[in-house]
């Protein structure tokens, strides 16, 4: 076993905040229902020159007999506008104007329900009740839009990563919030003699607000608030669509949300349509399934449907009128990851191997000692070739580290005391649930142009 390197941290300035590299994978603080799903609970450019002694890099297919990985929901190729990797952790400022905005819709609701429970006549508690039910829904087209406009921002470069994903944060905590209201005045309706309001009207709003939530912006609100760790979070943009990816507590989390696949209008579909649209969306998670829930109802704009299966869990929401999914969480452990083609180098009696995957997936670094096979605990950095890398991690005792892959050819660094090696890294095609244009089936089959690793 070679010695070990003493630990170096990274510093990266974020929003005029420095702050210290922690592991890949930070624990989610929150542990409660406003930041989990909302299904279920969790179960750059050229490449590097060849070196003195060294090889070239190598790549190989993965083992035979290996399961091909499942599809995701991806944004095409040619149509991401902005993506990067940036490491996010608390700030002062943001978390105490994060935790401001929600205490007051949490009193916001409060003060609706007195209001409304001080009725002074039936009829009086009746208006109030539908007015409120009506302006959640108000409030639902505000936050598809201000999601939009962020997204439009950010792929403009007007908005920070960082500051991006605040504003999905937000975006997520008023949708929780607004959802706990929904679930309040349901009750209250429910609770007045002689008054009614359709159930489906509840739960088209109940949809509609979990496709503006998702585990990553949750996290990433967790994170802002110092209830988190700092994370390391993959970011991409294209036309209203965003994905995001992290590693949490030994877990891969993706979330993407693709606005251009929805229809806008309501379509003759039932809930196992939108089973049959997510299986033909996702075969190999269908095919490893293990049981699956869905959530619609009559004249829905969407469908939530979840699979449980040998891999994970996959969250997908199918819209009624173009009939595909247009939102996926999916939830991967990263012991049931599959190992991808890889990429190799060695030098200075080091092998360094990069198990390669698409932007934003997980992908495994793996460094062994070229002398006896033995893993080494190194520091590893991951940055563009020619620009400036971050430090992800080490290898620790295995010689492994999982991070998230960035987008475009990188550069991955293992230093060992004075050993040093290098290794460029092409990503995978995403294996899309649809094709490289909006409503084609099959697979991506280029990588994405634009790249930013922070």
């Amino acid at each position: 076993m070679r010695a070990l390197a003493p630990t170096v941290a990274l510093l990266v300035v974020l929003s005029g905040v420095a702050v210290a590299v922690p592991s890949a994978a930070g624990p989610d603080a929150r542990g409660d229902a406003s930041r989990a799903d909302p299904a279920a609970a969790t179960p750059t450019p050229e490449p590097a020159l060849p070196t003195p002694g060294g090889r070239a890099q190598v790549d190989s297919e993965p083992p035979a007999g290996t399961a091909a990985e499942p599809n995701v929901l991806a944004i095409p190729p040619d149509a991401t506008t902005r993506s990067s990797v940036e490491l996010e952790a608390v700030e002062l400022g943001s978390g105490l104007a994060f935790e401001s905005s929600t205490t007051e819709m949490r009193l916001s609701t409060g003060t609706v329900l007195r209001r409304i429970d001080s009725a002074e006549s039936d009829e009086r508690r009746q208006q109030l009740l539908l007015q409120e039910v009506s302006a959640i829904e108000q409030r639902v087209i505000s936050l598809r839009a201000r999601q939009r406009g962020a997204i439009e921002a950010y792929a403009d470069g007007e908005r920070t990563p960082r500051r991006l994903l605040y504003e999905l944060a937000e975006i997520d905590a008023e949708a929780r919030e607004l959802e706990d209201r929904r679930e309040r005045l349901e009750a209250a309706v429910e609770s007045t003699p002689g008054f009614a309001i359709p159930a489906s009207r509840f739960g088209n709003i109940e949809l509609e607000l979990n496709t503006l939530t998702g585990p990553v912006r949750g996290h990433a609100a967790a994170v802002l608030t110092g209830e988190a760790d700092s994370t390391r979070f993959f970011v991409q943009t294209g036309p209203n669509s965003v994905v995001l990816g992290i590693l949490r507590d030994g877990t891969y989390v993706r979330e993407a949300y693709r606005g251009p696949l929805r229809a806008g209008d309501d379509g003759e579909f039932s809930l196992s349509d939108a089973v049959n649209v997510t299986e033909r969306a996702y075969p190999t998670i269908a095919a490893d399934r293990l049981r699956d829930d869905t959530l619609g109802n009559p004249g829905s704009e969407s469908t939530r449907v979840t699979i449980e299966h040998r891999r994970g869990r996959l969250v997908a929401f199918v819209d009624s009128g173009s009939q595909q999914v247009f939102k996926e969480f999916q939830f991967r452990p990263l012991d049931r990851v599959t190992p991808g083609s890889s990429a190799s180098a060695t030098r200075d009696g080091l092998n360094l191997t990069a198990h390669r995957t698409y932007p934003g997936g997980p992908t495994r670094i793996q460094l062994n000692s070229t002398e006896d096979g033995e893993p080494v605990d190194a520091q590893i950095t991951v940055g563009p070739p020619g620009g400036r890398s971050s430090v992800v991690g080490r290898t620790g005792a295995d010689g492994s580290l999982w991070t998230i892959a960035p987008n475009g050819t990188y550069q991955v660094t293992a230093i060992d005391g004075s050993s040093v090696v290098v290794l460029s890294v092409d990503p995978t095609p995403p294996p899309s649930v649809y094709g490289p244009a909006d409503g084609e089936s099959g697979n991506g089959t280029e990588t994405a142009t634009t790249t930013t690793v922070g």
